[in-house]
């Protein structure tokens, strides 16, 4: 009989299938959102992000310990632990994305392990153990839409209505972003 280590145990939980982690969110967030999340659930059932699901839940179960309150479900609990999975997943995926990032950026092995604080057999390791969560299925969580219109611009939208539309501002010449210096010292005009 084999023993695993906690490293060991994290890799082999799969990760949680898209449909499952939504049912899971959309049970969470009408019974543990307030304030502004329930709000948003309400209206355009935008769920709760999934540490504030998972944190409502282990609040919950605090609270009865200390005599303050019911506990959770199981339903609620077993909710929790498949957002966790999730949330675990999306954590591994950006990790394995930063890491390729520094690596594009330049940064050698030995560069990445002295800021990790770990060895470059371990951080390799880690590295290989990663790699293949990015190809595993993520349930996304789109941003709050109101009335079918995204609550954001994309950012190319931003960059390029940034500056006022006066001629206190000079374009920036083209294939150069924006800079401070290309405002000119007049007094700005509210938008």
């Amino acid at each position: 009989m084999s023993v695993f280590t906690d490293e060991d145990v994290h890799l082999c939980m799969p990760a949680p299938q898209p449909r499952m982690v939504r049912a899971a969110r959309d049970y969470l967030t009408p019974r543990f959102a307030s304030g502004v999340d329930a709000v948003l659930w309400e209206i355009i059932e935008h769920p709760l992000p999934d540490l504030d699901a998972i944190d409502a839940v282990n609040t919950a179960s605090a609270r009865t310990q200390s005599g303050a309150g019911d506990p959770p479900e199981p339903m609620a609990v077993a909710a929790a632990l498949v957002v966790l999975g999730a949330a675990r997943l999306d954590l591994d995926q950006t990790e394995a994305r930063l890491l390729n990032t520094a690596q594009a950026s330049g940064m050698d092995w030995q560069q990445i392990v002295a800021i990790l604080g770990l060895t470059a057999d371990q951080a390799e390791e880690r590295y290989r153990q990663l790699k293949p969560r990015l190809d595993e299925p993520a349930a996304d969580t789109p941003p709050p839409h109101i009335s079918g219109r995204p609550s954001h611009r994309p950012r190319a939208a931003v960059r390029q209505h940034s500056l006022p539309q006066t001629s206190t501002c000079r374009r920036p010449s083209a294939g150069r972003p924006a800079t401070w210096d290309d405002l000119e010292d007049e007094p700005w005009e509210p938008w």
